[in-house]
This record gives structure tokens, sequence and C-alpha cells, in this order.
């Protein structure tokens, strides 16, 4: 008989609050931040061979034709049966399978569970015979199939005796008798096999494996991800229910001798109303799973569901609660996501010893080689947080989140891109998602068909090349971005006004009339496009390509010149905080202007608004940017503490998908806007939130680079309202350091920066009016007088550290 473990909800009607506990000391959020020799996936797992498979004819089918029913074939031969074997099917919702004609199992997905991919087994001993057999599967409703035969119990890996790959044959359409031994497939045409099923990142994109976790021997895993394990924090709602738990301090421990181990003693209750339960805390947000190894010598079923928050895994944990089943011995995951707590029910238990229940936290290894630090704990709070959210989102490739979508969107890459350079200094991770996002010639659509998503592909290339130095990769992209600009450009009409011919999503943000094609989104994706233009072009500039440098760079000109001649109100550019933040950071809006949009539109953020002009923390980093170009730093630094720190003093240990100061606060997570939707499902760890981290480095310290691979760097340092600040960027040569402290003069500051070679800053010192020569490492410097004399500019051009202070 088949056997089919399905998703279940728990539903408790109580709402209850994101949890206010303790969160790790500063410098010490990120569990995996410390770890100098980090386990790779590559250096102790071999991809698995058996193949996802489809048929040939898939292409330009409606979505009728694809789902209705796949019929698959294979023949294997058996030199002798072995003592135990199991068949294990994954892909479509529903299938029956067959083994020499006979009927091993018919399974059914819960068409209620997220999870699209189901694992189904079946014990096929007693179907095989020496010598020649056929394994037929009829599947709908999914996607592609793959399938295996193992010579071992349920649950264990070995060598298979049949794995799914291009010596099968599928087709949409067959006689009766087709699954039976002697039936004539010799007319049915060779399957698509797609690669081994752990062989390819995209495979791993989307939530799309998030069911394989039943599958013998699947870790799911790039090579190039790493893995470490980890105790629960905290053992929480601890209800033995029909049985007894013993020693469930051991949850929290590292290394538990045998004699003390955690141990359930349980009766099976098959209605799970009385079935022992409790939740672990991880202490902050994690992305990865939950691990149960067992000492055992029977086998126990237990169920496995996630939560960002408390609200989430007792009233919708996203993935549901999945029941994961645990041989003898033998050690088993749940789902990967990203939570920070886990429920684990013990659903067919009877006396279960297990050696532990932990987190296996699933990460990029990357240092933290930028880093800020300053007087102010809550600016050090929030800057650690965004740099933990950004790296929680580098997988299988930038996602923008690890619990939802688990997936490359342009957009929210443009601003945890922004920390991934500033912090980590990361080349593969960057490259490979960027080149992914664009994909291959011929351009036919935006990227993610989103248009201003493709605007912000060349501002996060730019930032990176700035950063980074790596022109090669320009170089190797040049075609894609010339037929990218050239395709962006089809949706101007004849008055230069963004109209978008190529119909497609004219998305900006999560708010009210900007969120579909309407005149405001129209608006503020011309703008994002102007912006685009200028950094395209200088990319272009940079490879040699001056002739396409030249013409997109007068395309942004021309495209300035319209909107500066369009009737936008008193001087700035409609009401909204979106289009008038863009407009400043596009180089559309002049510094005549910043007047009236200031009064009119931007002081007002961080006021108390109505649903109209609710702002995701994404679009809030734009907005930032826009209030440091006009010169607003104080009142940027302000909203920051209220807006990213208002999450923090709700709980939050990584940066959430949406925000506002505003939405209720007894139960946080449930009261989340963002995706044409409220609730659980958004999420509480989005590399689009992440903006103040490279925000506090490059408005703050000052660190902005304007050449590739910091050739040439501005290094405005202002300290606002702070006494004191350090930190550091990673250039290809080595760190970029910035010390400041306020000295007893209210106008003067005292700087030392440390240089490493290859690289040319002009930093812009802040100076009294009148004041007289600045003194750079001891000796009388004039330099060049900048921002109408508020600052003067001194140039370093050799490596080493420079002490810099008023006379």
């Amino acid at each position: 008989m088949g056997r089919f473990l399905s998703a279940f909800v728990l539903v408790i009607l109580s709402a209850c609050a994101v949890a206010a506990q303790s969160t790790p000391p500063l410098g010490q959020l990120d569990p995996t931040r410390n770890i100098t020799q980090p386990q790779l996936f590559g250096s102790f797992h071999q991809p698995l061979p058996e193949q996802y498979i489809w048929t040939h004819d898939a292409k330009g089918q409606t979505q009728a034709q694809q789902d209705a029913p796949r019929y698959f074939l294979a023949h294997f031969r058996v030199e002798s049966v072995p003592q135990i074997a199991n068949l294990y099917v994954a892909g479509p919702q529903n299938a029956e399978v067959w083994v020499n004609g006979t009927e091993a199992g018919r399974f059914d997905a819960d068409p209620q569970s997220r999870i699209d991919v189901h694992v189904f087994w079946t014990n096929v001993t007693k179907l095989l015979h020496a010598g020649d057999n056929i394994v037929a599967v009829e599947g709908d409703h999914g996607g592609e199939l793959v399938a295996k035969i193992v010579p071992a119990a349920e649950g264990v890996n070995a060598p298979a005796m049949l794995i799914s790959d291009g010596a099968w044959k599928a087709t949409l359409q067959t006689a009766d008798g087709w699954q039976n031994v002697g039936f004539d497939d010799s007319a049915w045409p060779a399957v698509d096999a797609r690669g081994s099923i752990e062989g390819n990142i995209d495979f791993f994109q989307w939530n799309s494996d998030a069911g394989m976790y039943n599958w013998p021997g699947y870790e799911g895993a790039s090579p190039f991800l790493a893995h470490v394990y980890l105790p629960a924090v905290k053992v929480m709602d601890v209800y033995p229910g029909n049985g007894t738990f013993e020693n469930v301090d051991a949850l929290t421990q590292t290394d538990v001798d045998p004699e003390h181990e955690f141990t359930v003693k349980a009766r099976l209750d098959i209605t799970r109303n009385f079935t022992p339960a409790l939740t672990l805390d991880f202490g902050r947000e994690v992305t990865g799973r939950v691990q149960v190894v067992s000492d055992s010598d029977g086998p126990a079923v237990v169920s496995i569901a996630y939560g960002e928050s408390m609200g989430e895994l007792n009233n919708e944990p996203y993935l549901g609660d999945n029941a994961v089943f645990v041989g003898p011995h033998a050690s088993v995951v749940g789902p990967k996501s990203a939570f920070r707590y886990a429920r684990i029910r013990f659903l067919a238990a009877g006396d279960f010893r297990v050696k532990s229940i932990r987190l296996e936290d699933i990460y990029y290894p990357v240092h933290y080689s930028g880093s800020f630090e300053s007087s102010d704990a809550l600016l050090n709070r929030i800057w650690e947080t965004g740099a933990y959210t950004s790296h929680l989102c580098m997988q299988d490739d930038i996602w923008d989140a690890p619990k939802r979508d688990r997936g490359r969107w342009m957009g929210d890459t443009d601003v945890s891109g922004r920390v991934i350079d500033a912090v980590f200094g990361d080349h593969f991770l960057v490259e490979d998602t960027l080149t992914r996002l664009i994909g291959p010639l011929p351009i036919t659509q935006p990227v993610n068909g989103i248009p201003g998503y493709s605007s912000f592909w060349f501002t996060e290339l730019e930032d990176y090349v700035q950063h980074s130095g790596r022109i090669e990769y320009v170089r190797s992209m040049h075609d894609r971005i010339v037929a990218l600009l050239d395709f962006m450009d089809k949706d101007f009409n004849a008055q230069n006004q963004w109209v978008n011919h190529t119909n497609d999503w004219p998305y900006v943000d999560w708010s009210l009339w900007l969120d579909h094609d309407t005149p405001e989104a129209r608006e503020t994706t011309g703008l994002e496009y102007i912006r685009a233009y200028r950094a395209g072009a200088w990319l272009l500039r940079q490879i040699g390509d001056t002739q396409n440098a030249d013409r997109f760079a007068e395309r942004a000109e021309t495209l300035t010149k319209a909107n500066e001649s369009a009737d936008w109100t008193d001087g700035s550019y409609g009401p909204r905080w979106q289009t008038n933040a863009m407009a400043v950071i596009a180089g559309v809006a002049q510094p005549d202007q910043y007047g009236s949009i200031w009064q009119n539109v931007l002081e007002n953020v961080g006021q108390p608004t109505f649903r109209p002009d609710v702002i995701t923390p994404y679009y809030g980093s734009y907005v930032l940017d826009a209030m440091a170009e006009m010169n607003h730093r104080e009142a940027a630094l302000k909203w920051i503490r209220e807006y990213w720190g208002g999450m923090i003093a709700e709980g939050a240990t990584s940066f959430w998908e949406a925000y506002d100061p505003s939405w209720p606060k007894d139960d946080p997570h449930v009261d989340l806007q963002a995706d044409d939707t409220a609730g659980y499902r958004i999420s509480l760890a989005h590399g689009w939130s992440s903006g103040p981290t490279f925000w506090l480095m490059e408005q703050v310290l000052g660190i902005q680079p304007t050449a590739p691979g910091f050739a040439k760097t501005t290094i405005r340092p202002d300290l606002v309202d702070l006494e004191w600040a350090k930190g550091a960027e990673p250039t290809p040569q080595g760190l970029l350091k910035v010390n400041l402290r306020k000295t007893h003069d209210e106008h003067s500051l005292h700087a030392v920066i440390d240089l490493p070679p290859g690289v040319e800053a002009t930093v812009l010192y802040p100076v009294a009016p009148g004041a007289g020569p600045v003194m750079v490492n001891g000796e009388r410097q004039t330099g060049t007088p900048a921002e109408n004399g508020s600052r003067v500019a001194i140039v370093l051009s050799k490596p080493g550290q420079y002490e810099i202070h008023a006379e």
C-alpha cells in the first residue's frame, strides 16, 4: 500500500503578538558571521543523478494542455530482487504508478498545500522480478516527474536500481494497456530530460523544491552554499499531550551525552488532538531547515511547521505543517525556509529518543568586510540588521526573501545589492544573479517583466562596478546592455513621455496607484528610465563604447528636458514621495527645485499619513538617497530611527517586506501590507528593506566610489547629530577606513582615513565660514572650496593613513 504524508495546518484562533524576546548582542546577530572554515555542500554532497523529465511537446501549450495527463515508461533490468525496494515519485500533484503491469500506488497531493512538489513512495519489492522490468507512471496537475527505485528501507538513500533520465519515454496520448508488460512503446518519443534535480540553481528557486525534503539523499542546495548546525535558544509551549517528555533542556545544547538525550514517550493519535508538541525559538530570523536526528531503534513520524513570528506559526505557517518520516537512527530534515520559530509535533513516536532537534542553517559564506559603528546604539543595530537581512537573501543567487518568494527580483537586488557591494564585496553571486535576470539575447521583455526593474539592472551594475572594478564583466555583457537599453526606448512616444508601448507591468511600489498601470506609475517609471540611461552610458564608457555611451547620455538629457517642460505642480513632481525621490536621484529635478520638493512633499516623510502615501522600506531607500542629495541628512537620520528603528522596537531581527509605524501592534505580522495582500505571507526578511545599511556608509562615513574599483572615490563625512562614527568598505586593494569624531568646535571634525593602494580620494571636509586651512597629517592644506564654501576638497592620492582636522 502506498504511503503519502500530506501537509496540514494547525489553526489557532487567538492572535499572538510577535515575541519581544531579547536579540543577540551587537555583532552577533548573524550566527555565521565568525565562521572561518565553512563546510560547503560541494565538499560533502554529490548531486543526485536522477533527473526531472517531461514530454518534449510542452512548449506553446495552453494551461489545460499543460495540466493534461502525461504517460511515462521505463524499462530496467534486475539481476536479483533485493530484500526491500521502495519506489519514489515526485512532481505531479496526482499520480498512478504500475510496476510490471500491477498497480503499485495511487497518490494525491493536498490541494490546500502551498507546497507544489510532494514526494510519494511505496514498497514495490513483491512486484519486481529478476530480468526485465517496466515502470509506468501517469501523472497530471503538476510539473516535471522525478522517480527512482531504491533497494533500502523507506527514507534511506542508497544507489538506485532505476532513476528517471533520458532513457525514459513519455507521451500525451496512449492506448489501453499501455502500462502492461509487453506493450509496444517503440513509437513513443524519448522524454525531455532536464538535468539532475540538484544540478541547476533554478530548481531551488521560488519554493519549487520545498516538498523534496522527503526525497532520500536530497540536499537541495548549490555546492557553493555552506551549512552549520545550531541548537535552539529556547524551548517554548511544551505540551506533552498523550505522552511525556524527558530532558527537554537537551534541545538547547550542542553536545548531549546519551543518558540525557531528549525523549518522547507517546501513543499514536490519528486525530492529532493530543499529540505531544513543542516550539523551538532560534533567537532571530534564520534560513535553513530543522533537522531531527534519531537515536531510536524504531521509526517515528513528526511534523514540522515554521513561523517568522509566533502569530504565523500559530495561525498560518507559510509552508503548512509538514509530516516527516524518521527511520531508525536516521537523520531527516523539514522543508527549507526562513523562520524564527519551529513547532515539532510527535505524531507516531512510541518511545522515541533523539540525539538532536536543531537548525541546519544554510548560508552563503562571506565575510563582513565592511563595517559601521557610531555613538548611536540604535543606528548600529539598524546597520547590522540590514546587513544580516541582505545576507539571509544570499542563497542560490540573490533572492528577494528566503521565505517568499525565494527568487530573483531586480528591484530588490538594486537595494540589497548595494549592501552586498559595500559590506561583503561579493563577485560570484552578484554577477550570476545579474546575468540570469537579464537573460540571453535577444531581449524581448523587461527584466522580471517590470519596466522599472530593467532600470535597476543598470543602476546596481553601476554600483557593483564602482565597488569591484570588474570591467571584464561589463565587457561580457556589452551586447545585452545595448539591447536592453534599446528595448526600453520603445516605451516612449514622440513627445518623450513614457507610455508603456510594450504593455508590461509598470510596477513602482506597493502603494496605491503605484502598483499597476496608472499615470502615477508611468510618470515614475519614466524617471527610473532616465536614471538607467545615465548608468548605462557610464557603463558603456568604461569599456570604450563611446558611440553608444554618447547616444544614451544624450537620450537621458532629452528625456530630462521633456520632464522639465511637463506640467508639474508647485515646482515638485506630484504629491507622491516615490516620484519626487526618483526625480531627485535621477538628476531630473534641479537644485533650484529642491526647496519646493522638500516643502511640498518630502518634508512630510515620517509624518502620519493616510493609505495613499504608504511606502515600503524598498522605495524608502530611494527617499533616503533623495533626502541626502537635497542635504537633509538630519531628517533622514530621524526617519531611519523612527521607521527602521520602529521595526526593531516591534521585535524585528531582520527587516520586513512592508511596514508603517501607524499599523496595529498587537500582532504586527498579520497587519503588514504588501504584494496586493496583507498577513502572515508577508516576509519578515526582505532584502529590499536593507537600505539604511549602505546609506549610513555613504552619507555618514561619506564613502562613495566614482570610478571602477575605487580608483577614484569621494569621501564626504557628515556626523549629523552623532558624536562619532567609524567603519570601512572593501575595495579590490584592501579596506578603506574612515574614523570620525566631533571636536569642541561644533563646526569642526576630526577624521582619520586609511587609504589602500590604488585609491585616489577626494575628501569633502566640512569647514566653518571663513575658516583657515585644514591640517592633514600635521601639514596645512588649503584645498578647493566646495558646496558654497561649507566644505573644502582635499585630494589624497597615495596609500596610507591621513589625520585631518581644522587648524
